[in-house]
């Protein structure tokens, strides 16, 4: 949801305070280096010409460095005491699309506005999406399984086009997805809260029709954010609903699907095979039950992530915001509080 922010007349001699907060223990594509952020200053330099930056590892500068802050850029920080720590921050960049790993978001002060990097796993995340599809079209979790077992079971499947899939979730990285799909052939069905249509989906629903649309897909998407309202989205009863043989995928929070209806449906070839980027919990543990559900592929949550593009993409949209921080106009990505995401 957009938020207009006031305007203060930041200067070379008066500069906007952006700090930036590492962690050692964070991949490098949750890590904000200094040539990717020279490189985004010299794409924005209206934006560098007004600010300064500091920057922190592991907490080793972050409290002297919040006593002037007036934003952060950060994936992991102590945000329990954000309240007392941060008292001038304004705009908080996390390094995610989602904020389900800060919940509650009760720690948020009053005046700080928290921001998302959504947009920033594309067109990496877009082309995940159409792979995991075209996987499970050519039965490929089944292909995989049998060949772990040493099984010859010859499985012919048709082309992707003229088939029917059911995204929840169409933001921009289910609208990408929605593209592709499009693309080949495919039937586009959506889920959004707004129901706003796109381009590329045929046929745009409220999340309260989910249950109605499971039995139309031959494959159901998964690229919504987690919350109460969505936690196991997809259980026993929502499969029960979906075709015989139909294809699953997770591409958001592990939380959505409920594993243990999961496993059931695959062992039990209620579906024909599912691909998660995303487990319950996260990490799983080395004897988490589900490392051996048939027909199921893991990969361990790195399908959306750009290893090249991911920073600098997220610091262009933390630069575009910004600029209209500056200019008292309406930012984006902005977390919604009441709706936590």
């Amino acid at each position: 949801m957009p938020s207009t922010t006031a305007s203060r007349d930041y200067s070379s001699a008066d500069p906007l305070h952006i700090h930036i907060e590492n962690s050692r223990a964070m991949m490098p594509v949750f890590t904000v280096h200094t040539d990717q952020y020279e490189a985004a200053l010299g794409r924005h330099p209206d934006v560098a010409a007004r600010i300064r930056t500091t920057w922190g590892h592991d907490q080793d500068i972050y409290h002297d460095a919040m006593e002037t802050a007036d934003a952060m850029i950060t994936y992991r920080f102590p945000h329990k005491t954000l309240r007392d720590d941060g008292k001038r921050l304004k705009l908080l960049q996390v390094l995610g699309a989602g904020v389900d790993y800060l919940l509650p978001l009760d720690w948020v002060p009053s005046g700080l506005q928290v921001l998302t990097n959504s947009g920033a796993h594309l067109p990496k995340a877009a082309q995940s999406g159409l792979m995991a599809l075209l996987m499970l079209n050519a039965r490929m979790p089944a292909l995989m399984w049998n060949h772990r077992r040493h099984a010859w079971d010859r499985q012919f499947t048709s082309a992707l086009n003229g088939k029917t899939v059911l995204i929840v979730g169409v933001g921009a990285i289910g609208g990408g997805i929605a593209t592709l799909a499009k693309q080949f052939g495919m039937h586009v069905m959506g889920i959004r809260r707004s129901g706003a249509p796109h381009e590329s989906v045929d046929s745009m629903h409220l999340p309260g029709a989910l249950r109605d649309l499971l039995p139309q897909a031959d494959f159901v998407l998964l690229n919504t954010a987690l919350t109460e309202e969505t936690r196991f989205l997809i259980g026993a009863e929502e499969i029960a609903r979906m075709r015989d043989g139909a294809g699953l995928i997770n591409m958001s929070r592990g939380g959505l699907i409920d594993p243990a209806a999961l496993d059931s449906a695959l062992r039990t070839g209620k579906l024909g095979g599912a691909m998660i980027d995303v487990t319950y919990p996260e990490p799983p543990p080395a004897d988490w039950p589900y490392w051996e559900t048939p027909n199921l592929v893991i990969t361990p949550h790195v399908l959306s992530d750009d290893i090249e593009h991911y920073i600098p993409h997220t610091l262009d949209i933390f630069f575009n915001n910004i600029r209209r921080h500056f200019h008292g106009e309406p930012l984006t990505n902005l977390v919604d509080l009441a709706r936590s995401y």
